[in-house]
């Protein structure tokens, strides 16, 4: 297929296209009106990005993202000059600076992408990781006694 002059080529990380093409399989199943083609698809996702962060732009000015660790999300609130830690416990956010998980804080922390990165995503891959711990350790103690059997 021939390349449009405004399109541009990018490279994109192999376990990030199989993510994305799955999603669009998913949402094809789901939404008939889809775009049928997969960088089409990608390509309304991105814009779909670049408007909501456009969006918290002008919803909430004088909130900003400022990091990110395992269960914690730091938000600057330019109005009272602070910065307020959304925490990820018990299943649900929850902001530091006014004790709520209802606050404009949370509801913008809810809107970023980084909230993916909390504890939400690392307990899931804590859990896979512990099932694959314990297929290795099968695999490994199975090993050991055929060699032990093999031996005598």
């Amino acid at each position: 297929m021939p390349r449009s002059n405004s399109a541009e080529l990018i490279t994109l990380r192999v376990n990030i296209v199989k993510e994305l093409r799955s999603k669009w399989k998913r949402e094809r199943e789901r939404n008939p009106y889809i775009n049928e083609h997969f960088g089409g698809f990608v390509n309304e996702l991105l814009h779909e990005i670049l408007e909501k962060d456009e969006f918290l732009k002008h919803y909430a000015p004088f909130l900003s993202e400022e990091g990110c660790t395992r269960d914690t999300l730091y938000i600057k609130d330019s109005k009272e000059n602070k910065v307020t830690e959304i925490h990820f416990n018990e299943e649900k956010l929850r902001c530091s600076l006014c004790q709520s998980s209802t606050c404009f804080h949370v509801q913008f922390a809810m809107a970023t992408p980084r909230v993916a990165k909390l504890n939400i995503r690392n307990q899931q891959a804590d859990q896979e990781i512990e099932v694959d711990g314990q297929q290795v350790r099968k695999l490994t103690n199975n090993k050991r006694r055929k060699s032990t059997i093999s031996r005598k």
